[in-house]
């Protein structure tokens, strides 16, 4: 036998309502197998036994920071943000929208177990707190 010529698939002689159906068992098994993996990934919680779970409360430091600053009538005056973050919030928005618009990271996506990461607003807040202060990641927890 030529292997320079030889195909695999010329071997088996199928029709077309044979592969239909062969396409359409394939389709109910992959579809089932992501239905276990659905059921299993929301019980999932950490890759080490016994590992505790620290609930970091993302989405109230979310609202939080919008009530705080962005919302209609926000708990800091337009002069206590320009003193927070040295720049107008018109500004500040602008440049959150255009590194959520540049770059990935800044859009909020959800996890491998679901859950909802963080906001561009909290990702660009954590940012220009490390640059303009010089601190560590850690220590911008207060809204992150």
């Amino acid at each position: 036998m030529n292997h320079s010529n030889f195909n695999f698939y010329d071997t088996f002689d199928f029709d077309d309502d044979t592969l239909m159906f062969a396409f359409q068992v394939a389709t109910v098994v992959v579809a089932k197998k992501e239905s276990n993996n659905q059921r299993r990934r929301t019980g999932y919680r950490g890759s080490i036994p016994g590992h505790n779970i620290v609930n970091r409360n993302r989405n109230e430091g979310k609202l939080r920071l919008y009530n705080d600053y962005f919302a209609k009538n926000p708990k800091f005056t337009e002069s206590q943000f320009r003193r927070r973050f040295r720049m107008s919030r018109r500004l500040f928005l602008r440049i959150a929208n255009a590194m959520e618009a540049h770059n990935p990271y800044f859009k909020q996506r959800t996890n491998a177990l679901g859950v909802l990461g963080l906001s561009c607003l909290q990702k660009v807040t954590a940012a220009h707190r490390i640059l303009a202060y010089g601190i560590p990641a850690d220590l911008t927890d207060e809204y992150l």
